[in-house]
């Protein structure tokens, strides 16, 4: 006589398996959503350079394009210059952008290249 289905041996593998691939793969599923979270988008990034951008053009003589120079600059400066609304989301975190934050921008070949850099340290170096 011929039996439809599956025993319990072939289940309970099946269910072991299961558990065994979930405990692996859970873990760096969680940590990437946790990452994700944490950082602000790449939009953020690009509105915050941008606007540190137009704060520096209209300096000039405090931020000289020499090749070489490396500047500084708070989200707070910028926000005081209005080139940048505070508060500042990000949309796709739904979190707020500390002002303490800071932009750190390279001169090369005389144009300002701006890198949002967070709460790290940044020096300055002028020629």
């Amino acid at each position: 006589m011929k039996k439809n289905g599956f025993t319990l041996v072939e289940l309970l593998g099946v269910v072991i398996i299961i558990a065994v691939l979930s405990l692996v793969v859970f873990p760096l599923v969680m940590n990437g959503f946790k990452k994700n979270r944490t950082e602000i988008s790449g939009v953020t990034k690009k509105l915050i350079e941008d606007a540190t951008i137009m704060y520096m053009d209209g300096k000039p003589n405090l931020y000289e394009k020499v090749d070489g120079n490396i500047y500084c600059i708070s989200l707070s400066e910028i926000v005081s210059s209005g080139n940048l609304s505070n508060p500042l989301n990000d949309p796709a975190t739904g979190k707020e952008v500390l002002m303490s934050d800071k932009v750190k921008v390279t001169i090369e070949n005389r144009q300002y290249l701006p890198s949002y850099i967070g709460d790290s340290d940044c020096v300055e170096s002028r020629s």
